[in-house]
Protein backbone atom coordinates (compact mmCIF):
# COMPACT_ATOMS: atom_id res chain seq x y z
CA UNK A 1 0.00 0.00 0.00
CA UNK A 2 2.57 2.18 1.21
CA UNK A 3 4.62 1.76 -2.56
CA UNK A 4 1.45 2.08 -4.73
CA UNK A 5 0.58 5.44 -3.23
CA UNK A 6 4.38 6.65 -3.27
CA UNK A 7 3.91 5.48 -7.12
CA UNK A 8 0.44 7.52 -7.08
CA UNK A 9 2.25 10.80 -5.55
CA UNK A 10 4.72 10.40 -8.25
CA UNK A 11 2.62 9.92 -10.75
CA UNK A 12 0.10 12.89 -9.83
CA UNK A 13 3.28 15.01 -9.46
CA UNK A 14 4.35 14.31 -12.97
CA UNK A 15 0.79 14.85 -14.28
CA UNK A 16 0.72 18.45 -12.62
CA UNK A 17 4.40 19.13 -14.24
CA UNK A 18 3.28 20.68 -17.36
CA UNK A 19 0.62 23.07 -15.63
CA UNK A 20 3.86 24.16 -13.60
CA UNK A 21 6.14 24.68 -16.51
CA UNK A 22 2.73 26.48 -18.30
CA UNK A 23 2.54 28.82 -14.90
CA UNK A 24 6.67 29.58 -15.46
CA UNK A 25 5.81 30.63 -18.36
CA UNK A 26 3.06 33.02 -18.12
CA UNK A 27 5.07 34.52 -15.23
CA UNK A 28 8.15 34.81 -16.99
CA UNK A 29 5.86 36.78 -19.95
CA UNK A 30 4.39 38.88 -17.50
CA UNK A 31 7.26 40.17 -16.42
CA UNK A 32 8.49 41.12 -19.20
CA UNK A 33 5.12 43.21 -19.97
CA UNK A 34 4.77 44.81 -17.17
CA UNK A 35 7.50 47.64 -18.04
CA UNK A 36 5.52 48.68 -20.94
CA UNK A 37 2.22 48.15 -19.08
CA UNK A 38 3.32 50.46 -16.68
CA UNK A 39 4.52 52.72 -19.45
CA UNK A 40 1.51 53.00 -21.11
CA UNK A 41 -0.36 53.82 -18.19
CA UNK A 42 1.79 56.36 -17.45
CA UNK A 43 1.24 57.84 -21.13
CA UNK A 44 -2.49 57.20 -20.86
CA UNK A 45 -2.19 59.31 -17.84
CA UNK A 46 -0.53 62.45 -19.10
CA UNK A 47 -2.93 65.40 -19.18
CA UNK A 48 -3.93 66.79 -22.48
CA UNK A 49 -4.03 70.60 -23.28
CA UNK A 50 -7.41 72.16 -22.98
CA UNK A 51 -7.70 74.54 -25.74
CA UNK A 52 -7.95 78.05 -24.06
CA UNK A 53 -11.68 79.56 -24.29
CA UNK A 54 -12.72 82.76 -24.21
CA UNK A 55 -15.13 84.09 -20.99
CA UNK A 56 -17.76 86.16 -21.04
CA UNK A 57 -15.80 88.61 -19.23
CA UNK A 58 -11.67 88.46 -20.04
CA UNK A 59 -8.92 90.20 -17.50
CA UNK A 60 -7.49 93.39 -19.10
CA UNK A 61 -3.68 91.34 -17.72
CA UNK A 62 -4.81 88.30 -20.20
CA UNK A 63 -0.95 86.57 -19.98
CA UNK A 64 1.66 87.16 -17.14
CA UNK A 65 4.17 89.28 -18.20
CA UNK A 66 7.52 87.32 -19.47
CA UNK A 67 9.97 88.86 -17.00
CA UNK A 68 12.17 87.54 -14.09
CA UNK A 69 10.84 87.58 -10.45
CA UNK A 70 12.26 91.23 -9.86
CA UNK A 71 9.54 92.55 -12.24
CA UNK A 72 6.66 91.17 -10.55
CA UNK A 73 5.89 93.44 -8.21
CA UNK A 74 5.10 95.85 -11.75
CA UNK A 75 2.57 93.08 -12.70
CA UNK A 76 -0.61 95.20 -13.76
CA UNK A 77 -3.59 94.88 -11.62
CA UNK A 78 -6.21 92.85 -13.05
CA UNK A 79 -9.67 95.24 -14.47
CA UNK A 80 -12.30 93.70 -15.80
CA UNK A 81 -13.87 94.43 -19.18
CA UNK A 82 -17.54 96.01 -19.36
CA UNK A 83 -20.39 94.62 -20.91
CA UNK A 84 -18.69 95.62 -24.60
CA UNK A 85 -15.37 94.57 -23.80
CA UNK A 86 -13.50 97.97 -23.14
CA UNK A 87 -12.32 99.45 -20.19
CA UNK A 88 -12.55 102.64 -19.62
CA UNK A 89 -9.99 104.88 -17.36
CA UNK A 90 -12.32 105.59 -14.68
CA UNK A 91 -12.54 101.37 -14.03
CA UNK A 92 -8.44 101.71 -13.22
CA UNK A 93 -7.83 101.56 -10.05
CA UNK A 94 -6.26 104.93 -8.13
CA UNK A 95 -4.03 103.07 -5.77
CA UNK A 96 -1.94 100.77 -5.30
CA UNK A 97 -0.34 97.97 -2.98
CA UNK A 98 3.22 98.98 -3.02
CA UNK A 99 3.33 101.91 -5.84
CA UNK A 100 2.41 105.64 -5.19
CA UNK A 101 2.79 109.07 -6.85
CA UNK A 102 2.83 112.43 -5.28
CA UNK A 103 2.85 115.37 -7.90
CA UNK A 104 4.01 118.73 -6.58
CA UNK A 105 1.61 122.03 -6.96
CA UNK A 106 2.89 123.29 -10.02
CA UNK A 107 2.83 119.67 -11.58
CA UNK A 108 6.57 119.95 -12.94
CA UNK A 109 7.59 117.13 -11.04
CA UNK A 110 6.12 113.13 -10.03
CA UNK A 111 8.30 111.27 -7.85
CA UNK A 112 7.33 107.63 -7.53
CA UNK A 113 7.71 105.55 -4.86
CA UNK A 114 8.12 102.06 -3.94
CA UNK A 115 7.28 100.62 -0.53
CA UNK A 116 7.42 104.50 0.64
CA UNK A 117 11.32 104.24 -0.79
CA UNK A 118 11.53 106.64 -3.66
CA UNK A 119 11.94 104.21 -7.06
CA UNK A 120 12.12 107.15 -9.71
CA UNK A 121 10.96 110.97 -10.68
CA UNK A 122 9.91 112.57 -13.66
CA UNK A 123 10.20 116.28 -14.26
CA UNK A 124 9.49 118.37 -16.97
CA UNK A 125 9.69 122.30 -17.12
CA UNK A 126 6.19 123.08 -18.68
CA UNK A 127 4.24 120.60 -16.43
CA UNK A 128 3.35 116.74 -17.08
CA UNK A 129 -0.32 117.66 -16.16
CA UNK A 130 -2.10 120.63 -17.47
CA UNK A 131 -1.98 123.14 -14.42
CA UNK A 132 -5.36 124.55 -12.28
CA UNK A 133 -6.87 121.01 -11.79
CA UNK A 134 -6.86 118.52 -10.04
CA UNK A 135 -4.48 115.40 -10.33
CA UNK A 136 -5.64 112.02 -10.54
CA UNK A 137 -3.67 108.76 -10.52
CA UNK A 138 -4.49 106.10 -12.51
CA UNK A 139 -3.00 102.39 -12.52
CA UNK A 140 -3.09 100.02 -15.61
CA UNK A 141 -2.11 98.33 -18.34
CA UNK A 142 -2.09 100.83 -21.02
CA UNK A 143 -0.05 98.97 -23.55
CA UNK A 144 -0.90 95.43 -22.63
CA UNK A 145 2.19 94.17 -21.91
CA UNK A 146 1.61 92.64 -18.59
CA UNK A 147 3.43 95.21 -16.76
CA UNK A 148 1.89 98.33 -14.52
CA UNK A 149 1.58 102.21 -16.06
CA UNK A 150 0.86 105.35 -14.58
CA UNK A 151 -2.00 107.76 -15.50
CA UNK A 152 -1.60 111.19 -14.16
CA UNK A 153 -4.25 113.47 -15.05
CA UNK A 154 -7.63 115.64 -14.34
CA UNK A 155 -8.88 112.98 -17.31
CA UNK A 156 -8.94 110.15 -20.27
CA UNK A 157 -7.45 113.35 -22.14
CA UNK A 158 -3.76 113.11 -22.98
CA UNK A 159 -3.74 116.64 -24.09
CA UNK A 160 -3.61 117.94 -20.10
CA UNK A 161 -2.09 114.37 -18.61
CA UNK A 162 1.22 112.20 -19.04
CA UNK A 163 0.84 108.35 -19.70
CA UNK A 164 4.31 106.47 -18.47
CA UNK A 165 4.56 103.17 -19.47
CA UNK A 166 7.18 100.84 -17.74
CA UNK A 167 10.07 98.95 -19.59
CA UNK A 168 11.46 96.28 -18.22
CA UNK A 169 14.75 96.25 -19.45
CA UNK A 170 15.62 100.05 -18.08
CA UNK A 171 13.49 98.98 -14.80
CA UNK A 172 12.20 102.32 -15.18
CA UNK A 173 8.88 104.52 -16.25
CA UNK A 174 8.92 106.07 -19.73
CA UNK A 175 7.01 109.23 -20.45
CA UNK A 176 5.44 108.89 -23.86
CA UNK A 177 5.86 111.81 -25.83
CA UNK A 178 4.50 115.56 -24.12
CA UNK A 179 1.01 116.91 -23.00
CA UNK A 180 -0.87 116.11 -26.16
CA UNK A 181 1.33 113.85 -27.86
CA UNK A 182 0.13 111.32 -28.87
CA UNK A 183 -3.34 112.62 -28.16
CA UNK A 184 -5.00 110.83 -26.46
CA UNK A 185 -8.71 112.04 -26.56
CA UNK A 186 -11.12 110.13 -24.51
CA UNK A 187 -9.25 107.04 -24.63
CA UNK A 188 -10.43 103.47 -23.25
CA UNK A 189 -9.06 100.16 -23.79
CA UNK A 190 -9.78 96.96 -26.13
CA UNK A 191 -7.87 93.58 -24.79
CA UNK A 192 -9.20 91.45 -27.05
CA UNK A 193 -7.83 93.39 -29.87
CA UNK A 194 -5.07 95.41 -27.86
CA UNK A 195 -5.93 98.43 -28.97
CA UNK A 196 -6.34 101.84 -27.42
CA UNK A 197 -10.09 103.07 -28.66
CA UNK A 198 -9.94 107.13 -28.55
CA UNK A 199 -13.18 109.68 -29.13
CA UNK A 200 -13.86 113.09 -29.65
CA UNK A 201 -16.36 116.05 -31.07
CA UNK A 202 -15.18 117.17 -34.76
CA UNK A 203 -17.92 120.24 -34.51
CA UNK A 204 -21.51 119.98 -33.03
CA UNK A 205 -22.85 117.32 -35.47
CA UNK A 206 -19.36 114.89 -35.60
CA UNK A 207 -18.08 112.78 -33.57
CA UNK A 208 -15.00 110.67 -34.52
CA UNK A 209 -13.46 107.58 -32.97
CA UNK A 210 -10.15 106.13 -34.14
CA UNK A 211 -8.74 102.06 -33.09
CA UNK A 212 -4.90 102.13 -32.80
CA UNK A 213 -2.65 100.06 -31.74
CA UNK A 214 0.90 100.09 -30.01
CA UNK A 215 4.20 100.29 -32.18
CA UNK A 216 7.05 99.96 -29.41
CA UNK A 217 6.25 103.26 -27.76
CA UNK A 218 4.34 105.02 -30.37
CA UNK A 219 0.54 104.37 -31.28
CA UNK A 220 -0.78 103.44 -34.90
CA UNK A 221 -3.99 104.29 -36.03
CA UNK A 222 -5.41 101.48 -37.55
CA UNK A 223 -8.85 102.34 -38.22
CA UNK A 224 -11.47 105.87 -37.86
CA UNK A 225 -15.04 105.65 -37.51
CA UNK A 226 -17.06 108.60 -38.50
CA UNK A 227 -20.03 109.63 -37.15
CA UNK A 228 -22.34 112.75 -38.55
CA UNK A 229 -25.70 113.23 -36.89
CA UNK A 230 -27.48 115.69 -39.38
CA UNK A 231 -27.77 114.21 -43.06
CA UNK A 232 -27.44 117.56 -44.17
CA UNK A 233 -23.56 117.01 -43.35
CA UNK A 234 -22.90 114.26 -44.65
CA UNK A 235 -21.62 115.94 -48.26
CA UNK A 236 -19.17 118.52 -46.23
CA UNK A 237 -17.52 115.27 -44.72
CA UNK A 238 -17.63 113.41 -47.50
CA UNK A 239 -20.08 110.88 -46.29
CA UNK A 240 -23.17 109.09 -47.43
CA UNK A 241 -24.09 107.76 -43.99
CA UNK A 242 -24.88 108.04 -40.05
CA UNK A 243 -21.59 105.77 -39.65
CA UNK A 244 -18.78 105.36 -41.97
CA UNK A 245 -15.56 103.06 -40.79
CA UNK A 246 -11.99 104.16 -42.41
CA UNK A 247 -8.72 102.10 -42.55
CA UNK A 248 -5.65 104.08 -41.92
CA UNK A 249 -5.30 104.72 -45.85
CA UNK A 250 -8.81 106.37 -45.13
CA UNK A 251 -10.76 103.27 -47.76
CA UNK A 252 -14.08 102.75 -46.57
CA UNK A 253 -14.73 99.86 -44.53
CA UNK A 254 -18.23 100.18 -43.97
CA UNK A 255 -20.98 102.67 -44.58
CA UNK A 256 -24.47 102.68 -42.70
CA UNK A 257 -26.99 104.37 -40.96
CA UNK A 258 -27.47 101.87 -38.36
CA UNK A 259 -24.24 101.32 -35.99
CA UNK A 260 -25.72 97.87 -34.66
CA UNK A 261 -24.79 96.42 -38.42
CA UNK A 262 -21.19 97.73 -38.17
CA UNK A 263 -18.49 95.38 -38.20
CA UNK A 264 -16.69 93.80 -34.91
CA UNK A 265 -16.82 95.20 -31.51
CA UNK A 266 -17.97 99.00 -33.09
CA UNK A 267 -21.45 98.45 -32.22
CA UNK A 268 -20.50 97.95 -28.34
CA UNK A 269 -17.64 101.09 -28.74
CA UNK A 270 -20.12 103.46 -30.02
CA UNK A 271 -22.42 102.42 -27.13
CA UNK A 272 -20.06 103.36 -25.03
CA UNK A 273 -19.47 106.85 -26.18
CA UNK A 274 -23.43 107.45 -26.67
CA UNK A 275 -22.96 108.86 -30.12
CA UNK A 276 -26.25 106.85 -31.68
Amino acid sequence: MIMTHSLTTKSNLWSFRPQFSSCRIAISALALCLPLLMSCQNKQTVATPVPATVADSVSATASEPAADADDFYMKAPEVKTDANGLIALADCPTTNEHLSVSVNDDHTEAVISYDGKILQTVKDEDALVAAGGDVAIHYLDANFDGFIDIFLGPGESRTYSTLLLWNAESKQFIRIGTLGEPTLQGFMLEPATKSVIEGGSGSASSFYITRSLWNGQKLEQKEQLVVITMPSEYEANNVSAAFTLRDANEKEIASTSESKTLPGSWPGIVAKYQVE
